[in-house]
C-alpha cells in the first residue's frame, strides 16, 4: 500500500509542476471556457477555447491545432485533451481506458474504418462520459460531427507490417495487415465501403506451466526450451463492411449497414511434458501435441432511423447477426490421453432498440428514454454426427431513462438522473429461468471557476455471461480437468462511486470506488467422477459462478500544447482490487502510467510521437492472480507525409530494453489444483521490433478544396 500512495504522490507533483510551468505565454490564446464561433482571421487560428464541458459531456470544435500534424482520425482525436493516440495499433483510449464506442453523426461505422479516415469532414467531436442508455457500460462515448453540407470523396490503401530482429521470431515479420476504403458523400447521399486483411505468419509464441493435483498426488511441468516448446500462429481475418446513409428530408434519415467477418486459426503446439507421481516415486516425461483448426463465419446487418418533430427527437434500429463457428482441435498426450473436438457452433441474434429525447426551457431540461429487445440462441451441434450437443440462449427485454438538466439560469450547476429495468428470461437445452434487475444512475456538476469544475457520479451496471459462461455442454481437457459453463449463472452488478476534478484545461485528477458483489468469474473445484481413461476418480472442475470483487482507484490526466508543435500527455492509475468467494480470497494492485511527446515540423510534413508505457500490475480473482511485474514498453513513431499528403509512410521501432523479463505469470491456488502458466510476449512480439505502416489516400470535391486552401497557412 505504501508504494502505491508513493506511485500516485509522485505522479501528482510531477503533474503539478509541469502544469505550474505550463501557465506560461502559449500560442494558443484562450480568452474564456465558451466554445470559439467565428474564426475567420488566417492567421489566427483560435481566439477562444474550442472545448466547453457541462454535466457528463464535452464538446471539441475541432482547430487547426488539433489537426496539425494528425495524418488520420485517431492521431486528431489524440490531440484533444482526456483523449490518447496509441501510435502501435492507431487506436484511442479515453483518460487510458480503451473500452470506448466511436460513431459517425450518432451512427455506428466500423472502429478501424473511423479512425484510419481523413479528419477534414468533421467539425466537431462530442464526448460522453460513461453514456446511458444503448451504449450503456462503456467508459466514454465518442460522436464524430461530419460539417454541414459537406460534400466530397475519400479513398485510403493501407498496409503494415512488424518485423521482429531478435527473439523465436528473429528476422520474421509477424503479421501484416492490409486494407482498403472509399467513401463518398454528395447531397443526401453517403457511400462507405470498407475491406481489411489481417493474417499472422506462422509466429512463435512461448508458453509453458507448471502444475500439482494434491488428491492425486501428481505434479507437471513443461520442460521450457525453445526447442520442444513452441506455439504456431497461422490465422487469417477478412472484413468487409458496406454502408448507405439516406437524408430523407432535413428531419428524417434511414442507414443500412452490413459487416461480413471471416477468421481463420491454424495454431499448433508442442512440448515435452514431466509428470512427477509422488506416490509411487516414478518420473514420466510425454509428447503433448495439440492442433486447433477453427473458422468461424460472421453476418451482420442493421437498419438505422433517425428522426426529429418539434421538440421530439426519436430513434430506431433493427439488427440481426448470424454466426457458424466449426472448431476442430486435436489434442494428444503421450499415449494416455487424446481429444478430438470436432463442432458446428451457430448463433442466432436480434435486436432492436428505440428511444426519444425531448427538450424544455432552451434545452435547460433534457429527457432520455428508450426500450431495448434482445433475443440471442446458441446452438452446438457434433460435426460429424450432427447430434445436438447444447442448446441454450435468452430474451432480454429492457427500459431505460435519463434526465439532464441545468440547476442555475449560467449554467455552473448541472444534474441528472437515470434508471432501467430488465427482465431476462434464460434456457438452457429445454429448462428455463426468469430473472429481474434494474439499475440507476446520478451525476452532478458545478462550475468552481472559469477553468475549474468538479463532478460527482454514481452508476449501477449490469452485466451478462457469454455462451461459454452458460453453455451446459462440458468436456474434459486433459486427463484429469474438465470444463464447462453454467446454464443459470446470474447477471452480474456493479456499483461504482466516482469523483472527478478538472483543472486549467489541461489536467484532471479522479479517484472512485468499483463494488460487484457478484461478478461473474471462473473457479476450479474438485469432483469425483468417471475419467476419460473409464475409471472412477477425483478430477478438476473448471466452470464459473459469481463472486465479489472491490477496488478502490485513483488516476491522474494531463495534455499541454506548447511551443506550437509539441502536445505533451500524460495519465497515470493506481488501483488495489480484492476478490471473494466463499473461503477464497485474493488481493492484488494495479499501478499504470503512460505518457507521450508529439512534435509535428510544418516545413517537412513530419510528426515524430515518442510514448512510454508502464504496467506493474496484480490481477485477481477468488483463486487466481496475474502478474505482470515490470512490464514497460518505450517506442517512438516518426511518419512523413510526400506528393502533397497522398502519401505517408511510418516507421516505429520498439526499444529492445526493459526492467523485468517480460513473463506473466497466471497462477491458480485451489484445494484441486495449484498451478502457474508463464507467457513470454516479450521475446515473442515486442523486444526490439519495428513496425512499417504505407498509406496511399485520395480525396477531392468541393468541401476537400476549401479545406486545403483553409490550411494552406500551415504549409
Amino acid at each position: 500500500m505504501g508504494k502505491i500512495i508513493r506511485f500516485v504522490l509522485v505522479t501528482l507533483l510531477t503533474v503539478m509542476s509541469l502544469t505550474t510551468r505550463a501557465q506560461e505565454k502559449d500560442t494558443l490564446k484562450v480568452q474564456s471556457d465558451s466554445v470559439a464561433r467565428n474564426v475567420s482571421l488566417k492567421e489566427v487560428s483560435v481566439v477562444a477555447s474550442s472545448i466547453r464541458t457541462e454535466g457528463d459531456r464535452t464538446t471539441a470544435f475541432i482547430t487547426k491545432e488539433m489537426r496539425r500534424g494528425a495524418r488520420n482520425t485517431a492521431q486528431m482525436l489524440g490531440n484533444i485533451r482526456g483523449l490518447t493516440w496509441n501510435a502501435v495499433d492507431n487506436s484511442v483510449e479515453y483518460n487510458g481506458k480503451p473500452n470506448i464506442i466511436v460513431l459517425v453523426d450518432s451512427l455506428e461505422k466500423g472502429y478501424s474504418y473511423v479512425m484510419n479516415l481523413h479528419h477534414l469532414r468533421f467539425e466537431k467531436v462530442e464526448i460522453i462520459d460513461q453514456p446511458k442508455g444503448k451504449y450503456e457500460g462503456y467508459d466514454a462515448l465518442i460522436n464524430l460531427v461530419t460539417k454541414k453540407n459537406y460534400e466530397g470523396y475519400e479513398g485510403y490503401l493501407r498496409t503494415s507490417t512488424r518485423l521482429m530482429p531478435a527473439g523465436p521470431n528473429a528476422g520474421k515479420f509477424l503479421w501484416f495487415v492490409n486494407s482498403g476504403a472509399f467513401t463518398y458523400t454528395r447531397n443526401k447521399w453517403n457511400f462507405v465501403a470498407n475491406v481489411t486483411r489481417m493474417s499472422d505468419n506462422k509466429n512463435v509464441l512461448q508458453e509453458w506451466y507448471e502444475r500439482t493435483y494434491p488428491m492425486q498426488e501428481l505434479t507437471e511441468r513443461v520442460l521450457h526450451n525453445d526447442e520442444t516448446n513452441e506455439k504456431l500462429l497461422d490465422n487469417v481475418d477478412y472484413q468487409v463492411n458496406l454502408s448507405v446513409d439516406y437524408q430523407l428530408n432535413k428531419n428524417h434519415s434511414l442507414s443500412w449497414a452490413y459487416v461480413y467477418d471471416y477468421n481463420r486459426d491454424e495454431n499448433q503446439l508442442n512440448y515435452l511434458l514431466e509428470q512427477r507421481h509422488m506416490n509411487i516415486g516414478t518420473i514420466d516425461t510425454l509428447d503433448v501435441h495439440s492442433i486447433n483448426n477453427t473458422s468461424n463465419h460472421n453476418h451482420s446487418t442493421a437498419l438505422f432511423y433517425r428522426g426529429r418533430s418539434g421538440a421530439w427527437s426519436y430513434e430506431a434500429d433493427i439488427n440481426y447477426v448470424y454466426n457458424r463457428n466449426t472448431p476442430d482441435n486435436t489434442f494428444q498426450r503421450g499415449s494416455t490421453f487424446t481429444l478430438l473436438n470436432h463442432y458446428n457452433d451457430h448463433m442466432y441474434y436480434t435486436r432492436f432498440r428505440s428511444g426519444a429525447r425531448r427538450s424544455w426551457y432552451d434545452n435547460r431540461l433534457q429527457l432520455q428514454f428508450g426500450y431495448h429487445n434482445t433475443w440471442k440462441d446458441y446452438e452446438r451441434k457434433d460435426f460429424d454426427s450432427q447430434q445436438q450437443l447444447n442448446n441454450n440462449g435468452f430474451l432480454r427485454n429492457n427500459g431505460w431513462f435519463n434526465l439532464w438538466g441545468r440547476l442555475d439560469s449560467i449554467g455552473h450547476n448541472t444534474a441528472s438522473v437515470g434508471g432501467r429495468i430488465e427482465q431476462v428470461h434464460v434456457w438452457s437445452n429445454g429448462i428455463g429461468d426468469n430473472q429481474l434487475v434494474w439499475s440507476i444512475s446520478a451525476m452532478y456538476w458545478h462550475k468552481l471557476t472559469e477553468k475549474n469544475w468538479i463532478r460527482f457520479n454514481y452508476d449501477y451496471g449490469i452485466g451478462h455471461p457469454n455462451q461459454n459462461q452458460t453453455s451446459a455442454y462440458g468436456y474434459f481437457t486433459d486427463s484429469l480437468t474438465w470444463s464447462g459453463g453454467n446454464p443459470f449463472l446470474r447477471h452480474s452488478v456493479s456499483h461504482q462511486w466516482k469523483v472527478w476534478f478538472d483543472a486549467w484545461w489541461c489536467f484532471n485528477a479522479q479517484a472512485g470506488v468499483t463494488y460487484a458483489p457478484n461478478t461473474i468469474t471462473a473457479i476450479s473445484e474438485l469432483r469425483h467422477g468417471s475419467l476419460p481413461s473409464g475409471v472412477d476418480g477425483d478430477y478438476v472442475a473448471s466452470t464459473y459462478v459469481n463472486s465479489r470483487y472491490l477496488s478502490p482507484w485513483v488516476s491522474v490526466s494531463f495534455t499541454k500544447r506548447f511551443a506550437k508543435d509539441f502536445v505533451y500527455k500524460a495519465d497515470a492509475l493506481a488501483a488495489m482490487p480484492s476478490a471473494k468467494y466463499g473461503d477464497f480470497s485474493q488481493h492484488g494492485h494495479e499501478l499504470r502510467f503512460k505518457t507521450s511527446l508529439q512534435y509535428y515540423n510544418r516545413k517537412y510534413h513530419l510528426t515524430a510521437f515518442m510514448a512510454y508505457e508502464m504496467n506493474h500490475n496484480k490481477m485477481v480473482t477468488p483463486q487466481t492472480y496475474s502478474i505482470n511485474d515490470k512490464d514497460d514498453l518505450l517506442y517512438i513513431s516518426i511518419d512523413k507525409t510526400f506528393f502533397h499528403d497522398r502519401l505517408t509512410l511510418s516507421f516505429l521501432a520498439l526499444s529492445p530494453l526493459k526492467w523485468g523479463d517480460g513473463i506473466s505469470r497466471t497462477t491458480v491456488v485451489s484445494p484441486a489444483i495449484q498451478s502457474t502458466n508463464y507467457f513470454n510476449s516479450w521475446e515473442s512480439n515486442n523486444r526490439g521490433a519495428l513496425q512499417f505502416t504505407l498509406v496511399y489516400r485520395f480525396m477531392g470535391g468541393k468541401s476537400v478544396r476549401e479545406y486545403k486552401r483553409e490550411m494552406s497557412d500551415e504549409r
